[in-house]
């Protein structure tokens, strides 16, 4: 059965937690496109690929991460505003 790099990566999801858009495939320290047969590459049994995750992929996960953490924060810090307005409010 011929693979695909695309049919690599999809098979590795499940193990490294990334997308196949979040992989980079590489053989022989040239990545491989998801559409090239990995046999045309020279790709055999046995041979070792390298999967990199994709530095432009870590970085927009670690933007997204900052962005929830900012939010969350925020969140946190308008709850506690509304409570002091609430104790306030109960004065008034």
């Amino acid at each position: 059965m011929w693979m695909h790099a695309g049919d690599v990566k999809k098979l590795l999801v499940s193990v490294t937690g990334l997308t196949p858009k979040e992989q980079r495939l590489l053989f022989k320290g040239i990545e491989k496109e998801d559409s090239e047969a990995l046999h045309m590459a020279g790709v055999k049994d046995k041979a070792k690929l390298i999967l990199m995750e994709d530095p432009a992929a870590r970085e927009r996960k670690v933007q997204e991460q900052y962005k929830q953490e900012q939010i969350s924060r925020s969140y946190q810090i308008v709850t506690s505003i509304q409570a002091e307005v609430d104790k306030l409010a109960e004065q008034v």
